[in-house]
């Protein structure tokens, strides 16, 4: 796959977007993409906790600093359904992060 920004968002939206809420690609541990109804939304979680902090945007930074998780990702998507992101994002706290 081209590591390019426009085709990697377009296809975690793609990938994403007919999931069910909560559902995330898994790049790394602590490095999950989840579909915000809109986007495909980046985030950390918490190493000792099972939360999540550090929301961010995928860009060209995320693109070119993940590449060598996002190649072997593609290569093998993986997902989970996390119902602690949905509370998570039911209590507002990613909103909460955009500030």
């Amino acid at each position: 796959m081209n590591m390019n920004l426009s085709d990697v968002k377009d296809e975690f939206a793609a990938m994403l977007k007919d999931r069910p809420r909560g559902t995330t690609a898994d790049i790394t541990e602590h490095t999950v993409i989840y579909w915000d109804g809109k986007t495909a939304v980046g985030i950390h979680r918490v190493y000792d906790h099972p939360w999540f902090e550090d929301r961010f945007e995928i860009d060209d930074h995320f693109v070119a600093d993940a590449h060598e998780h996002l190649a072997p990702w593609f290569a093998n998507p993986a997902f989970s359904s996390r119902p602690d992101l949905v509370a998570w994002l039911d209590a507002g706290l990613d909103k909460v992060m955009e500030r």
